[in-house]
């Protein structure tokens, strides 16, 4: 809480740079699955460094759970809104589901569906956040 002339307010700033961080990452999924694989069709040499395939989405699964699951419970909890955490529950879910089928245009399809869900989560949290702090004012 901050304190305005003797007031306490709600600090404006807590847990939105977790969601901003989310959504970034969330656009580097994005980049991987749709950008990354035509660059290496016309360049074999970082088609070598794109092919981390399983891997890199095990790493970036291992990235997005914990920190989706914390930054959107803590934006519920200041918030109260169910969509943010549903959505991203969802997103979630297409996530593991994409790395079940990795290395077929299905696993690629849920991957994307599952980046997007959870920008779009995360957006949605900020904007809860940002009306409960306006509501508290």
């Amino acid at each position: 809480m901050e304190r305005i002339d003797g007031i306490a307010t709600p600090d404006r700033h807590h847990g939105r740079g977790w969601d901003r961080l989310a959504i970034s990452a969330s656009a580097l999924c994005l980049v991987h699955c749709l950008v990354l694989p035509l660059v290496a069709a016309f360049l074999p040499m970082i088609a070598q460094w794109a092919g981390w395939g399983e891997a890199f989405h095990v790493a970036m699964l291992g990235i997005a759970v914990p920190l989706s699951s914390l930054t959107l419970f803590a934006g519920w909890r200041r918030h109260r809104a169910l969509v943010p955490p549903a959505i991203g529950a969802a997103g979630l879910a297409l996530l593991v589901a994409g790395l079940v089928f990795d290395g077929q245009g299905l696993g690629t399809a849920l991957t994307v569906a599952g980046s997007i869900a959870l920008a779009v989560a995360h957006i949605a949290n900020l904007r809860a956040s940002n009306l409960a702090i306006l509501s508290a004012l």
